[in-house]
Formats: structure tokens, C-alpha cells, sequence
């Protein structure tokens, strides 16, 4: 069965590497990976421009069990330093296991002014298909997000703007991601984006996330590429926060995503 579903892999197509590392932690996946235009705990792995408005340094773990099959779980590791002359970040993620795996590892920097954050980041892509291959490459991304008002956010995403490749015959894809995010009030955030890889047809996400109470929030999103449903819950106690989400697939079932944050002492 594992052998079965690597020559599947395999065989559809090579740039899966960009697709299966594309998400990870619970928030993100609690409101549909809209997240371009939101500074958030992950913000690492989906616009390193969002490091720029993070106020404290942390330490940030999570695992994704999809479809509970134990080949497609992916695990993240990322810690963020935030310092007054700019914000740096490192972190990694993997996904896979012995059979087929790929891994990313990367740092990124951030600097902001008042409104507008700009940042870089440099990853090492790698991967392992048991009996096939072993491939490396080096991807860059670069991002911004901007706040127009104290209620409303946009930003802007660009992965593997160089052209890198793993193979070949095939290149790793350029994808963009233009998004906002729009806080009527400090209890509910909505988030947009759409995400476009040249050559393919755009595709929608959406989240919702609302405070129920204080420390403790309801999430909730849409992913028109990967056509799933989202829901998911965080909840923050002194220097950790906890983070939940499940995502529904209408033939593959049920994904699950866990995150766990610890908040380092301010300087």
C-alpha cells in the first residue's frame, strides 16, 4: 500500500515537494491557510513579512496528521527572535516518512517601520524517494504586508521567484498569494487571499476567527485548491498557546493539526 502510494505520487507529479510542505499548525489550517495578510505564530512558513509586526520572541512546534495515514503527516519546528533593529526567524519542516520525505529548512529576517513590514527568507529543499532519487535545491520567497488602518491589512507573498528546480524536467512552481484581513472588532478577524501559480487557474481561501472569550478563539475557513473545510479552536495560558484544527476532505475524510507555542521573557 505505501509502495502504491509513492508511485502515485511520483508519477502525477514531481513539484508535490511545493503542494505537501504548503502548510502547517493549527491556526493556519483552522481558518484555510489565509494567512498571507495576518501576523501570526507560523507566519514563518507563509509570509516572513508578518515577523516584522511580531512583538515578542517564541518557540513554535506542530504536527499535521492527514487523512490518518502516517506518510502524509508533516512536523514544523520554528524559533523567532525579535529584536528593535529587525526581527530573524529559523525553522523547519518535514514531511513524509522513510519511504518518500521531503524537508525544508530555512532563516528569514524581517524589518518593519509603523505600517509596512518587509521580509526575506532562504530555505534548503530537499527529497528522498526510497529506490527512486535524492534531489536538494535552494528556494527563496520574499513577502509584505502592510496595515492601512488599525482595522484593516493587506499583503503579499511570492515563493521560488528564482526558478529552482529539483528535477530537470520539471521546476519547482512560482506561486503568489495577494490577500487581506479586516478586524471590525478586537473580538472577530476575516481573512482573504487568493494564491495563483502561473499557467493554472487561481484558486479562493478564507477564515474566520472570533473571540469568544478572553484567551480562547473559535476558527473557522475554506480552501477552494485543495477543496476542504475548516474549523479549529486556540487557546492561550500564560506563556503557551495551544492550537487545534480539523479539516474535512469530501473523499479522504478527516485531517487533524496541532501547534504549541512557548512565549520567551521580553527583554
Amino acid at each position: 500500500m505505501r509502495k502504491t502510494l509513492l508511485y502515485l505520487l511520483l508519477s502525477s507529479t514531481f513539484t508535490f515537494a511545493q503542494n505537501s510542505l504548503s502548510g502547517v499548525g493549527g491556526k493556519s489550517w483552522g481558518m484555510g491557510h489565509a494567512m498571507v495578510a495576518l501576523p501570526h505564530s507560523q507566519t514563518f512558513f507563509y509570509n516572513p513579512a508578518g515577523l516584522g509586526f511580531v512583538e515578542n520572541s517564541f518557540v513554535n512546534s506542530s504536527f499535521d496528521s492527514r487523512f490518518d495515514i502516517a506518510g502524509l503527516s508533516t512536523m514544523s519546528l520554528s524559533a523567532v527572535l525579535a529584536e528593535k533593529w529587525a526581527t530573524v526567524a529559523i525553522g523547519a519542516e518535514r514531511f513524509g516518512d522513510q519511504l518518500y520525505n521531503e524537508n525544508k529548512a530555512g532563516i528569514a529576517i524581517a524589518k518593519s517601520t509603523e505600517r509596512v513590514s518587509l521580509g526575506v527568507k532562504v530555505s534548503y529543499l530537499g527529497n528522498y524517494a526510497e529506490g527512486f532519487s535524492s534531489r536538494n535545491t535552494i528556494v527563496t520567497e520574499f513577502g509584505v504586508m502592510a496595515y492601512l488602518s488599525t482595522k484593516v491589512s493587506i499583503g503579499m507573498h511570492a515563493y521560488n521567484l528564482t526558478g529552482a528546480s529539483l528535477y530537470d524536467f520539471e521546476k519547482i512552481p512560482t506561486t503568489l498569494r495577494l490577500g487581506g484581513a479586516f478586524q471590525p472588532t478586537t473580538k472577530i478577524t476575516i481573512a482573504a487571499e487568493t494564491e495563483y501559480i502561473p499557467s493554472e487557474k487561481p484558486f479562493f481561501k478564507a477564515g474566520l476567527e472570533y473571540m469568544l472569550f478572553e484567551n480562547f478563539h473559535l476558527r473557522t475557513g475554506i480552501n477552494t485548491g485543495i477543496r476542504t473545510n475548516h474549523f479549529g479552536v486556540g487557546y492561550a495560558y500564560k506563556k503557551w498557546i495551544f492550537d487545534y484544527a480539523v479539516n474535512t476532505h469530501p473523499t479522504l475524510g478527516l485531517s487533524h493539526h496541532f501547534s504549541l507555542q512557548l512565549n520567551l521573557p521580553k527583554k
